[in-house]
């Protein structure tokens, strides 16, 4: 996978396949007594979010994979195990890249159901949809780590872009 992609459908690929394997990543180093910690009741934990994730991945390939609903198999039950659950989420990454990377543009524009016929949607929304799902769910995912101090041990310092610019502006200066 080019590290710029150049068509839609490389974009759609590098998007959806680089969370989730952020996603992964971290949660291959989240210790295993902290899979179900939460900074607050109603906050996910790392193991909702993981399953969350898989079950979708795997619900909406179905979706694409075949129109009709009925013949679409049951979503199983993630692993228990955290590491069986990030080498599940990794197979389905795996998958993925591999679908998308496989579509055509006429075949984005294919009508799909979601689970009923008056929900038509396109390839391209089921592809959308997987896009948005992961992103949400690795920055929920980031935050989860970020508050279990995984992620270094100083305060978060965001990369404003105004702070660039004037570091750009100071270097031109300089020349």
């Amino acid at each position: 996978m080019p590290l710029e992609p150049k068509t839609e459908i490389e974009a759609y690929a590098w998007m959806l396949c680089m969370h989730l394997d952020a996603m992964t990543y971290r949660l291959r180093l989240m210790p295993p007594d902290k899979w179900d910690w939460t900074p607050a009741p109603a906050a996910p934990t790392a193991r909702t979010l993981a399953s969350h994730a898989w079950q979708w991945l795997i619900c909406d390939r179905q979706h694409i994979a075949e129109r009709d609903v009925s013949k679409h198999a049951r979503i199983p039950e993630p692993p228990s195990d955290p590491q069986a659950m990030c080498d599940a989420l990794q197979e389905e990454t795996e998958k993925w890249r591999t679908l998308i990377l496989e579509l055509t543009p006429e075949r984005l524009e294919a009508e799909r159901y979601q689970f009923a016929p008056e929900n038509s949607r396109t390839v391209r929304w089921f592809v959308c949809h997987m896009i948005q799902n992961c992103i949400y769910k690795n920055g929920q995912f980031a935050t989860l780590f970020f508050a279990l101090g995984l992620d270094g041990i100083a305060p978060y310092d965001a990369p404003f872009p105004n702070p660039i610019y004037e570091q750009c502006e100071t270097m031109r200066k300089a020349e």
